[in-house]
């Protein structure tokens, strides 16, 4: 196998780049990625990020307009229930799982990025937030040692991701006054290798999570109509 060139290593990081905006949620719902300011965010010039478009474009992950311009998808009702328990099915199969293989020093990285959400959360940083979050599942997850499922659960991150800031405040909110510390719990779990209580923990998160962002498009369709 041939050694990445400075090119390709280049291409590759852009679109990893892209990638966590997506799923960090730094793009919104339908919005247009800008080609000059992306190249400048990464300071490359413009071909590694069309490139990066390009393949997220193919992966369906955005949408090419018959501009050319390139834009998050908007997603129907209907689509985020389907993604809500696709994610409920992969992510459950991953956290009990990592409930079995979870090392001593996975925990340990789990229980610290738990309470880097909890401060950001206490800061109201939510660009922090979503990024902490983010990287909690990704620990998570990585300690099934299932590299494929965690492939296919991050290709279902980016078509979530853009949806997530909208979870901001009032959801958030509540899942601190219900079921704050959460995290710690299913580190908890993960120690004492209970495989049905981390995959109930992270579940009941995706379900409420994406059941709410699902009911914000009805709530949507009456203020439209009123």
């Amino acid at each position: 196998m041939s050694e990445a060139t400075p090119e390709t290593a280049m291409r590759d990081s852009v679109y990893q780049g892209i990638r966590g905006s997506l799923i960090c949620g730094r793009f919104a719902p339908g919005e247009k990625l800008l080609l000059r300011q992306l190249a400048s965010e990464f300071e490359v010039s413009l071909t590694p990020v069309r490139e990066a478009l390009h393949r997220l474009i193919a992966e369906g992950v955005l949408t090419q307009e018959h501009s050319r311009s390139v834009r998050v998808p908007i997603l129907s009702k209907a689509r985020v229930l389907e993604l809500r328990d696709i994610r409920l099915s992969l992510e459950g199969l991953a956290a009990e799982r990592a409930a079995a293989n979870a090392t001593a020093a996975d925990i340990k990285v789990l229980e610290r990025l738990a309470g880097e959400v909890e401060a950001a959360r206490r800061a109201g940083d939510i660009a922090k937030d979503t990024q902490k979050v983010a990287e909690f599942q990704v620990a998570l997850y990585r300690a099934s040692e299932m590299p494929v499922l965690v492939r296919h659960i991050e290709m279902l991150w980016l078509q979530t991701g853009p949806y997530i800031r909208l979870l901001h405040p009032d959801f958030i909110r509540m899942v601190q006054q219900v079921r704050a510390g959460w995290r710690y719990e299913l580190c908890d779990a993960l120690r004492e290798r209970d495989g049905g209580k981390a995959r109930q923990l992270i579940e009941t998160d995706i379900s409420e999570a994406l059941t709410y962002l699902a009911n914000l498009f009805d709530a949507a369709a009456l203020i439209n109509h009123a």
